[in-house]
């Protein structure tokens, strides 16, 4: 489960379209920088580099959403891929450790660049495959142990009792 992480300031919470809109404002000449980001309420140094960003084409979204997907490890292709894949193995009842060493081999196979703590445990991180999970909506459950009462009944006798009944079934 990823960590849940409380924002202590309110930096980068302006809505793209405000953002827009007062950029617009100061491209067209019809107000100075500083007062269409006081009107807005948006501080004049981030309205500036979202104008430049603007002009550059290279405005996706604001605060801290280009930033999670600059850090992205695996593509949206692979990641589809990799989901299917593990949507497959759920019926093996796959742990989450052992998923999130599955999505480390599959990001070495196809010679992705990983973070360095991935290559020294042998496996994705903890907050990747949080994330991972909850862009995909999979959930991976930790298996139960097996209880006292069927450990105990699984048995050489009750097995060949089952496997008699089981015959008898079949020939009838």
């Amino acid at each position: 489960m990823p960590r849940q992480y409380q924002r202590k300031t309110s930096w980068g919470q302006t809505p793209l379209a405000d953002m827009e809109r007062a950029a617009d404002e100061v491209i067209r000449g019809q107000t100075s920088l500083r007062q269409a980001g006081r009107d807005s309420n948006i501080d004049k140094s981030t309205l500036m580099r979202f104008i430049k960003k603007k002009k550059r084409g290279e405005v996706k979204s604001v605060a801290w959403g280009a930033v999670a997907e600059a850090k992205r490890v695996l593509s949206d292709e692979m990641e589809e891929e990799l989901a299917n894949h593990l949507k497959q193995l759920a019926a093996e009842f796959h742990a989450p450790n052992k998923c999130r060493e599955l999505a480390f081999e599959f990001a070495q196979k196809n010679l992705v660049s990983v973070p360095d703590n991935w290559t020294k445990k042998q496996c994705a991180g903890e907050d990747w495959f949080g994330n991972f999970l909850a862009r995909r909506q999979l959930s991976v459950r930790t298996p139960e142990a097996t209880s006292l009462g069927r450990a105990t009944a699984f048995n050489r006798t009750t097995v060949g009792e089952f496997f008699d009944n089981l015959a008898t079934v079949m020939d009838r």
